[in-house]
């Protein structure tokens, strides 16, 4: 699902969180730190954007920051293996028990040992810094299998939002993106269900508005899963 807001202020994220119970895999902003003040929130980090740092660190510190991104690296691969197995709950905990949490340990060790060597202006400081002050957050996937390691996927549909931005003026208005951030929730849903993407709005739109007279459905039958199981 995604929403519109026309700016990024902190009350709107906490507005919409505040039914919330549960962990958030987010960004280290500081917009979010008032939904995680309220307790209700466990905070769980973004590598995507921590490994970013280090390949940005390389430009003044190649050797180094190439070090301490191997590390990351390394959890990367150590994850893709069971990703591709669809190892899920108990089995994927154990997996990065027994394959990540080896190469944290031995990463947090470089991180206290490196950071006292950088002055705080350099890239490669923020880099470290970042994974010393937002270190519980980042690895909290090792512990709960339902935290992905990033939430890259979610960034990568916002791909699509920035190109278009470069082909048109955005929404038109406020309701033109609310609009729009419907469409983008149902296309990403499709994609992930793996359902063609036409073919669901024409199934959805044929009965949306007599979904219940007609065709004897509630609302909550005609989302993509549903439009999925139908055609089986």
């Amino acid at each position: 699902m995604f929403q519109y807001e026309p700016d990024k202020a902190a009350d709107a994220v906490v507005g919409k969180l505040a039914p919330f119970r549960g962990t958030l895999t987010a960004d280290a902003e500081h917009r979010f730190n008032a939904v995680y003040a309220t307790g209700r929130v466990v905070e769980a980090g973004w590598n995507a954007h921590g490994r970013r740092k280090f390949r940005d660190a390389e430009v003044t510190r190649p050797d180094l920051a190439a070090e301490g991104g191997a590390f990351i690296a390394a959890m990367y691969v150590a994850e893709q293996d069971p990703q591709a197995r669809g190892l899920v709950g108990a089995k994927l905990r154990a997996h990065r028990q027994r394959r990540i949490l080896p190469v944290v340990k031995r990463f947090r060790r470089w991180l206290a040992a490196v950071e006292p060597t950088l002055l705080p202006s350099e890239p490669l400081a923020v880099a470290v810094g970042y994974y010393q002050r937002h270190g519980a957050a980042l690895f909290r996937f090792l512990d709960d299998p339902d935290v992905p390691i990033d939430n890259s996927p979610t960034e990568r549909e916002f791909q699509t939002v920035a190109k278009l931005r470069l082909n048109m003026l955005f929404a038109g208005s406020t309701e033109g993106a609310h609009r729009a951030c419907v469409l983008l929730g149902i296309v990403a849903t499709c994609r992930t269900v793996g359902v063609p993407v036409q073919a669901y709005l024409t199934w959805a739109f044929e009965r949306l508005g007599t979904h219940r007279d007609v065709f004897a459905l509630p609302v909550e039958q005609l989302t993509p899963a549903a439009f999925k199981r139908a055609r089986r």
